[in-house]
């Protein structure tokens, strides 16, 4: 009669089976540490009903080779032991990083949505297929970057897609984004989620590379429900051990760069650039009403008049643009795109525009930042030097006592001798650059 854990049918390891077991746990924590000391802290627990869990994780046929709902390790002993010591580390590994990252528990969510929403405005549709394979490319990236087991090249892995620098809904993106639009063939809800699937046949990876893992829902190998269990995930205790971890792994000296970099960035997540800008704003809190004299703008083109704004949450703004050939339209869109509706809820007195390279440009005065997409379409010229200087002797000059100005730059120029007297944000495209004074934020390129 065979056992149960949870919602599997659990298989009784063989002898060697065990043994075999019992080296990748060992050779886990020889060769990465950090792996070794989330697993058995986060993903080693008994299981929800009460029962033991023997062996540390759930063996059963129910999944192709491994599989994981963030909280437990499944693995398939029938082919999960067809591969060689090294390629066993890389499979816990990767369930590990699952956990680790919260993966499945922003899948389910993202899944509720129906859409993935870029800083540029872009929509995606969401596609479960795609979803789960973009998720194996970048976490595959990070171990291949960071030499932990080994990689077998059946297995989804391609630069193109994704790096260990990139995000989840970059590769995502990447995978679907010019995908052939497929009446019927689109999953807007989340199943079982096998890491083999091909996307709906649209997008091929190369040989024919395919997953090894599921990504099932939250909570699912113990039967919970999966917004329950998403909800309970506690990011307090992960973030405990993900420290414990990389101070584990850096006493012991195996801690590669990529893997250090991105466990750093789950203790230490980055603010979005456009939320600091808010708070940036934000202690300068203006009155405002709403005033059915001046119809909002922004709904009078889809034939909806509601009141605008009346008001003003700040004085005047400047929003300086560096013209020296460093911003591409890429980060121009991305930059105004996200500066017209921050703008619009700061609602400035009056908002200047100013391009400059190693002279002043263009310069525009303008109602709302809604025009500041429409003025984006005019382009910006330039193309020269890049000096800061003259935006600040043209603030002087003009007779603007500006409540902040923002300057788009990669921070490669001559700066004023001194801070002026009104706050300076810099929205900076090149991370490594150092600015004599002002707030700093990285705008992603």
């Amino acid at each position: 009669m065979s056992k149960t854990l949870g919602n599997y049918e659990i298989e009784t390891l063989t002898p060697a089976q065990v043994k075999a077991w019992g080296d990748t746990r060992a050779a886990l924590i020889w060769h990465c540490p950090a792996f070794s000391h989330i697993f058995y802290t986060m993903m080693s627990k008994d299981t929800a009903d009460g029962k033991p869990n023997e062996h540390l994780a759930i063996f059963t046929k129910q999944v192709p080779i491994a599989a994981t709902d963030g909280q437990y390790i499944l693995l398939n002993p029938d082919t999960f032991f067809e591969h060689d010591l090294q390629e066993r580390i890389f499979i816990v590994a990767h369930e590990i990083s699952h956990g680790i990252f919260g993966h499945v528990e922003t899948m389910h969510r993202v899944a509720a949505k129906g859409k993935i929403v870029y800083p540029d405005g872009k929509e995606l549709e969401y596609d479960e297929e795609d979803y789960q394979m973009a998720m194996d490319y970048v976490i595959n990236a990070m171990l291949v970057e960071s030499k932990i087991g080994k990689y077998n090249d059946q297995w989804l892995h391609d630069t193109t897609i994704a790096t260990a620098m990139d995000s989840i809904m970059t590769a995502y993106r990447r995978i679907h984004q010019d995908k052939p639009k497929q009446g019927g063939g689109k999953q807007q809800g989340q199943g079982q989620g096998q890491g083999t699937s091909q996307g709906n046949g649209s997008h091929q990876p190369k040989g024919g590379q395919k997953g090894f893992d599921q990504h099932l829902k939250p909570g699912q190998s113990q039967g919970q429900d999966p917004a329950q269990a998403a909800a309970d995930r506690n990011e307090v205790e992960w973030k405990t051990a993900i420290a414990g971890a990389l101070t584990a792994a850096r006493v012991q000296g195996k801690l590669p760069a990529g893997l250090e970099r991105m466990l750093g960035e789950v203790l230490e997540p980055k603010v979005d650039w456009t939320d600091k800008v808010l708070a940036f704003f934000a202690r300068k809190p203006g009155g405002g009403t709403y005033d059915w004299r001046k119809p909002d703008r922004r709904f009078i083109t889809r034939g909806i008049i509601i009141p605008g704004r009346a008001g003003h949450g700040a004085g005047d703004v400047v929003v300086a643009v560096d013209t020296s050939g460093s911003i591409t339209q890429k980060v121009l869109d991305v930059f105004f795109g996200e500066m017209s509706g921050i703008l619009d809820d700061i609602r400035p007195r009056r908002l200047h525009l100013v391009y400059c390279d190693a002279k002043i440009g263009n310069t525009h005065e303008i109602e709302s930042g809604t025009d500041l997409l429409d003025i984006k379409a005019k382009g910006a010229g330039g193309g020269g030097g890049t000096s800061f200087v003259p935006v600040f002797d043209w603030i002087t000059s003009e007779g603007i006592e500006p409540d902040a100005l923002i300057y788009l730059t990669d921070g490669m120029g001559r700066f004023p001798e001194h801070a002026p007297s009104y706050p300076v944000m810099w929205g900076s495209i090149y991370e490594k650059a150092q600015y004599p004074f002002g707030e700093v934020i990285d705008v992603p390129v």
